[in-house]
């Protein structure tokens, strides 16, 4: 299988290919899905305060899509993560998150900018969608300010945002 991963000048992502990861992995895990990261994400995203349920919210998102590590360039730590599913239209969904002590230092526009980059460089994917909680204006801004277009808001809060990579 092809490595799939790129680098920012600061940040160096890659995928993550299976669930089965070390310990140091998945306590990195727990140190970034804190309350106040996963606040406004899926249920899925909820309660992971545990080894166990650490290894359990993996297993679920490496088997509903891809997902990559963030790491800052010659460091070891994870510090984020990049989610993608792409449907069979072409259409993404993209997920990002950061560890809070890693918040306004610019590095999810890095992270967001060389995703969007790579995902053209694989010319697979025809449209990003990223979902955002209404109240989370900083990932509003920033999807705004890559380009992303409001398409629609629903019932429960979500605003979802769309960027056109082709016209396959």
């Amino acid at each position: 299988m092809m490595n799939s991963s790129y680098q920012t000048p600061r940040l160096q992502i890659a995928e993550v290919y299976n669930s089965n990861q070390n310990s140091e992995f998945l306590v990195s895990v727990l140190d970034i899905l804190t309350p106040s990261v996963v606040g406004s994400l899926p249920p899925y995203f909820q309660n992971v305060n545990s080894i166990s349920s650490a290894r359990e919210w993996l297993k679920q998102i490496v088997s509903d899509g891809r997902l990559f590590v963030v790491k800052l360039v010659g460091e070891s730590k994870a510090i984020g993560f990049v989610f993608l599913s792409t449907e069979n239209s072409g259409d993404t969904h993209i997920g990002y998150l950061l560890a809070e002590s890693y918040w306004g230092k610019g590095y999810a526009t890095e992270i967001l900018k060389g995703v969007i980059d790579f995902i053209k460089s694989e010319d697979q994917v025809t449209r990003l969608i990223a979902g955002v909680a209404t109240d989370n204006v900083a990932s509003i801004k920033l999807l705004q300010k890559l380009d992303f277009i409001h398409s629609s808001t629903e019932d429960n809060g979500t605003m979802f945002y769309e960027y056109q990579l082709s016209q396959k």
